[in-house]
């Protein structure tokens, strides 16, 4: 089985295996003792948790037509991030997985930061030393 690394996109395989096979499933992701997988497309990633510096949730508003009309649908994801910024946006089934999948997370990651960038009136990141 090959797992790629998100930010170098370089493969191995083997070492990650049986902890993968192991690891508990939430949507695409996958919470193991040392690492985060996650799929995209046909392709697995692995990415351990001392890399992931910041890990929060987006929710994205899409607009919709349904039978009964227009709406929006709020479909949420998971964001992981190192030092130099987004790495992956991965999507969950709904916001109950999300939840679940946080709290897991902050147990394994008790250093990395929870929080959405703070962003400034044109919407850029804000860094935070500045």
């Amino acid at each position: 089985m090959k797992f790629y690394d998100p930010r170098t996109r370089k493969t191995f395989s083997g070492q990650v295996e049986e902890e993968y096979r192991s690891a508990r499933q939430i949507g695409a992701v996958r919470v193991g003792t040392g690492h985060l997988f996650f799929r995209s497309g046909l392709r697995r990633y692995c990415m351990a948790y001392e890399e992931i510096k910041r890990c929060f949730r987006r929710v994205n508003s899409v607009p919709a037509k349904m039978c009964c009309g227009k709406g929006e649908l709020q479909i949420e994801s998971l964001v992981i991030a190192d030092k130099e910024g987004e790495l992956a946006q991965i999507g969950l089934p709904g916001s109950k997985a999300a939840r679940e999948l946080i709290s897991e997370l902050k147990a394994k990651m008790p250093g990395a930061d929870f929080s959405a960038p703070k962003r400034d009136e044109n919407g850029n990141i804000v860094q935070e030393g500045a």
